[in-house]
């Protein structure tokens, strides 16, 4: 304890007398926190300049402009701001949710609060996670906003946190803020049929961002929508969102697709329809360029077709599969409101008839 007194009064004196800067007095103190985030992503962006060099990079022949790199975070100042080290970083620890949104303001951090990007529009929702009042580093770790050391070039490789980390603790489950986390239960038949093959936000994901024709010349979008939604299969393994966008440079475009955790979660699921139904989420006949980790692919064809039509489920306990109202071959589509009628009117001579031979 005499030890950390100690250096808090040198780095004190150090920072009045202008000899050292805000973040030499940091790492005085946090020499570790600050080797690892010389290497993290919020200092290197490595992630960004990986992707775009997956993607607009290598189909316009083009480096990283230079509006791109604004993301870079230079010190422990631009986070921790206004602390200055020695004795004002002591006060108040804590990081303000409001800078975290400023920088993530394209999608997660917006989105997370309600918004879309750059705070233009509302969304259709915020996170339910926000509105039980969580901030964000309730779920992300120092180790990962700071770095753990290791050298990543993506944002998915490098972010830990898992819905089972909360979802699924085993025993009398988590609290969180005070509040008892709601645990995964295999109880409910779709956590059953989908365990281990979906990953949580492939269901709970309320909405999605999605950007349409972005113009490298001029870094305008030509529209953000909230009513596409798609899947992939992510690179662990797991079917999960991903985002599309078609970036544009003249008369060339092209299209990118990346895996992706919406910060929209909320705890009523999609109906089974939502996806079994449609195809478009599923993501037949798709094209493009894939950006994140290798390993994370588009949902093959056939197994669109095996998914496709599945749309009940069987009931707690039961071991029949899921009822398939549809060939692969042949896609039947949901009943329509002309054809309802049909059906009421049929039931109802059925009934006259019947009432009249009685």
């Amino acid at each position: 304890m005499g030890r950390k007194i100690f250096l808090l009064v040198v780095c004190g004196i150090l920072m009045l007398s202008g000899v050292a800067t805000a973040e030499e007095t940091c790492r005085i103190c946090h020499p570790d926190i600050a080797k690892n985030f010389s290497t993290s992503l919020h200092h290197t962006i490595a992630g960004i300049y990986a992707e775009f060099n997956k993607g607009a990079g290598k189909e316009f022949r083009m480096s990283l402009p230079a509006g791109c790199t604004k993301c870079h975070i230079d010190n422990c100042t631009t986070c921790h701001e206004g602390y200055g080290g020695y004795p004002g970083a002591h006060y108040n620890r804590a990081v303000n949710m409001s800078l975290c949104v400023e920088c993530h303001h394209a999608r997660a951090g917006v989105n997370y609060v309600g918004y879309l990007g750059g705070h233009k529009k509302r969304g259709p929702s915020a996170d339910i996670h926000y509105q039980l009042g969580l901030n964000c580093t309730d779920c992300h770790t120092p180790s990962e906003i700071h770095g753990n050391g290791e050298l990543y070039n993506s944002e998915k490789q490098a972010v830990k946190v898992r819905c089972e980390d909360c979802h699924s603790s085993p025993g009398t489950g988590k609290v969180v803020n005070g509040m008892q986390v709601m645990q995964f239960s295999t109880e409910i038949p779709a956590h059953r049929i989908h365990a281990g093959k979906l990953d949580c936000s492939a269901c709970h994901a309320a909405w999605m961002q999605t950007c349409y024709n972005c113009h490298l010349e001029t870094k305008k979008v030509d529209k953000s929508y909230v009513d596409k939604f798609y899947l992939g299969v992510g690179y662990e393994g797991k079917i999960k969102p991903f985002y599309y966008q078609r970036v544009s440079k003249g008369n060339k475009s092209y299209d990118r697709w990346v895996e992706w955790t919406p910060h929209t979660i909320s705890a009523k699921a999609h109906n089974c329809s939502f996806c079994h139904l449609n195809k478009e989420v599923l993501g037949a006949e798709r094209t493009g360029i894939i950006l994140g980790p290798e390993g994370a692919s588009f949902i093959p064809e056939k197994t669109i077709d095996e998914i496709y039509g599945v749309t009940s489920a069987p009931a707690p306990g039961a071991t029949a599969k899921p009822t398939v109202t549809t060939s692969p071959t042949t896609a039947a589509k949901p009943t329509s409101g002309f054809e309802l009628v049909l059906a009421a009117i049929g039931v109802s001579a059925a009934l006259l008839v019947r009432k009249i031979k009685m």
